[in-house]
Formats: structure tokens, C-alpha cells, sequence
């Protein structure tokens, strides 16, 4: 899905995103995107074997992002 359609529904479902291209299958460790409307911005999750190890606030997407149809959504 884009970008739009995939925070959408994670401020809904109050979920993570992420991009399909971005992860390898068998990665144990990989970043995830929490959207938020508050001064943090969106925020960069890194999750290492399902569990939430470190973040970053104000993660700055790049052109590839916005226009990727790559998006899929996970529960947090």
C-alpha cells in the first residue's frame, strides 16, 4: 500500500509500518515506523526478534518512501 493508506491505518490500529523492500526475510533486526501527530514526529523503531530495542524521534522520509507502494502495517 502507499504511504498514506499504510498511517492511516496505523494511527488507527495503533501500529507500526514498515517498507517490504527494506526487509530481508529472515532479518531478526529491522526498523519500523511508529506515525504520531504529537513533537516527536514519526518515529523510528528498531525491533530486533519482535521486541521494541531502541528509537529515534523525527524520522525524515526520502523521496523513494513517499512514492513506494511497499508499505504493509504491523500490530505494535
Amino acid at each position: 500500500m502507499n504511504i498514506q493508506a499504510a498511517t492511516k491505518k496505523a494511527v488507527e490500529s495503533r501500529g507500526l509500518m514498515y517498507r517490504m523492500s527494506t526487509r530481508q526475510v529472515n532479518e531478526a533486526r529491522y526498523g519500523v515506523i511508529k506515525p504520531t501527530n504529537t513533537y516527536d514526529s514519526c518515529i523510528l523503531v528498531v525491533m530486533d526478534k519482535g521486541i521494541q530495542t531502541k528509537s529515534c524521534r523525527a524520522w525524515n522520509p526520502t523521496a523513494d518512501d513517499l512514492l513506494a507502494d511497499d508499505w504493509e502495517v504491523v500490530k505494535e
